[in-house]
């Protein structure tokens, strides 16, 4: 498993954030008629070193956002798919927990953030 490193960079609990973001349905909407805005909402997500880091961004702003489908929809983002991310993020929880991997990240502030996810 992807994550059972994850604790060696401190960063089991961002690895199980983008796995369970990859587990679900796209969680950018990208309605025809409003395909320009809908691209330029996902930008703002974008992390230059990929996918992966772009859906956590996603997950992390939807989660400081209180969950709120209204955010999600001023956004061009799938609520369900986040939701049923976070569903799957539990499930790799408790499982991490039951193997005795320790949930740990990197303070955001920190330089080495996205380098230790990585």
């Amino acid at each position: 498993f992807l994550w059972v490193g994850a604790g060696c960079y401190s960063c089991s609990n961002e690895i199980l954030s983008i796995a369970a973001c990859l587990s679900t349905p796209n969680v950018f909407l990208r309605p025809k008629d409003a395909a320009k805005a809908a691209d330029e909402a996902k930008a703002r997500f974008t992390h230059i070193d990929g996918d992966h880091l772009t859906l956590l961004n996603v997950y992390h702003a939807w989660k400081s956002h209180n969950e709120d489908s209204n955010w999600c929809y001023d956004h061009f983002l799938n609520y369900r798919s986040l939701k049923s991310a976070d569903s799957v993020r539990t499930q790799l929880v408790r499982i991490c927990t039951r193997m005795g991997i320790k949930m740990v990240s990197t303070p955001f502030e920190d330089k080495n953030y996205y380098t230790n996810i990585r």
